[in-house]
């Protein structure tokens, strides 16, 4: 299960019963769909040359 902490924005997934239950009930996070896999490749060097 995804949580999103609205305070710094990260997106965590958890998998912990017992945390699950917990973030549930904590106001400051909210559950979310999964996010979704992004490219995020770095340039190289070699990359910029071509």
């Amino acid at each position: 299960m995804w949580f999103l902490n609205k305070t710094t924005g990260l997106k965590w997934e958890v998998t912990d019963k017992e945390l699950i239950k917990r973030l549930t009930k904590d106001e400051q996070y909210e559950k979310i769909t999964a996010p979704k896999a992004t490219n995020t490749a770095s340039k190289t060097k070699s990359n910029e040359e071509k």
